[in-house]
């Protein structure tokens, strides 16, 4: 009984947290369509997922090359950071980056 009413509160606890991190009012000049959704939530997102393991891996290999030229960085940011934003940090059916 402990042990559920623990998760029942760490759950509520953590859906707490992330409604905390939305920015509200930052897109209401503009319509959601649902098809955008839908692509963003079956496609778009999950292929994000897969570019951000593809690129951790290719940073992997160019370690090798970039921390001799000492731009390990900034490949970083590009192969694994940006990915992972455009991924967990947009908004649901907005697709630009900003």
């Amino acid at each position: 009984m402990k042990t559920t009413i623990k998760a029942v509160l760490f759950t509520i606890l953590l859906s707490m947290a992330s409604v905390s991190f939305a920015e509200y009012g930052y897109y209401d000049d503009e319509q959601l369509d649902d098809q955008e959704v839908i692509v963003d939530l079956l496609l778009v997102r999950p292929l994000g997922l897969v570019g951000s393991v593809v690129g951790l891996a290719v940073q992997g290999v160019g370690l090798l090359f970039s921390v001799p030229g000492e731009n390990y960085a900034e490949t970083g940011v590009i192969l694994v950071e940006d990915p992972l934003n455009y991924t967990f940090n947009r908004p649901l059916g907005r697709f630009e980056n900003n």
